[in-house]
């Protein structure tokens, strides 16, 4: 047992400030207080942790794994850019070989023809132009040889500049048809898919499959343990 001593506090001078000895000190803790004390430390420590871990991964959960990824990533260049392991664009740039530089070319010329392959880059300018002359060669030289007749080879006239020759009803029409045909094309373009065999055929159309792969995705991974169970024959 320890005999409660009573804080002796020295009064303020006369001259209005208090004196600059502070009260003493409690009586010494023992060696278990002391070792209690330690541990009170050490558990509001781990407390501080575990909460600050809570909502890191609550925020993990949220953000998803792709944008936790790029965000490690990012952190990860920009503590290689802070050390100076990442050069700037300048030095590499500067220290580039031909052979890296013919190396990137090449890449850049298979990811276009993969890109031409699977319809990704369907609208790109090669294929544009080709529509473009595809469309031509349907119209015909009409407009020209309807051109070359009313030029009868004498001075041009001009206050004729800039004035477009009328267009026939025919050229109309063959364009409304050719819009027509178009977007019937459209309608009925669909790029088709890879039909894997193995998988178990779950849909009844394609409408019925898109729908069912959207229920999986937002009720799979609550709903995987209940099915298997489910077909397993074990659920209660």
């Amino acid at each position: 047992m320890y005999s409660a001593v009573a804080p002796v506090y020295s009064r303020p001078s006369e001259g209005g400030e208090g004196s600059s000895e502070e009260p003493p000190a409690g009586p010494p803790l023992s060696a278990a207080q002391q070792k209690l004390a330690a541990l009170k430390a050490k558990l509001s420590a781990a407390r501080g942790q575990n909460h600050r871990e809570v909502v890191e991964e609550d925020r993990r959960n949220k953000i998803g794994p792709e944008a936790l990824a790029k965000e490690r990533s990012k952190a990860a260049y920009e503590k290689m850019k802070a050390e100076g392991k990442i050069p700037s664009d300048l030095d590499r740039i500067m220290h580039a070989t031909s052979e890296t530089t013919e190396a990137k070319l090449k890449k850049e010329e298979r990811k276009e023809k993969r890109r031409a392959q699977y319809g990704w880059d369907v609208f790109n300018s090669e294929a544009q132009h080709r529509g473009y002359k595809k469309r031509i060669s349907r119209a015909g030289d009409e407009g020209r040889l309807q051109e070359e007749v009313d030029d009868d080879g004498g001075d041009p006239d001009p206050l004729s500049y800039g004035e477009a020759p009328p267009v026939p009803k025919e050229r109309l029409q063959a364009l409304v048809e050719d819009m027509h045909e178009a977007a019937l094309r459209r309608t009925k373009w669909s790029r088709r898919r890879t039909f894997y065999e193995d998988r178990d055929v779950t849909y009844i159309n394609k409408r019925n499959e898109v729908y069912n792969k959207k229920i999986e995705r937002a009720f799979d991974p609550y709903t995987a343990e209940i099915r298997n169970n489910l077909e397993r024959g074990t659920a209660l």
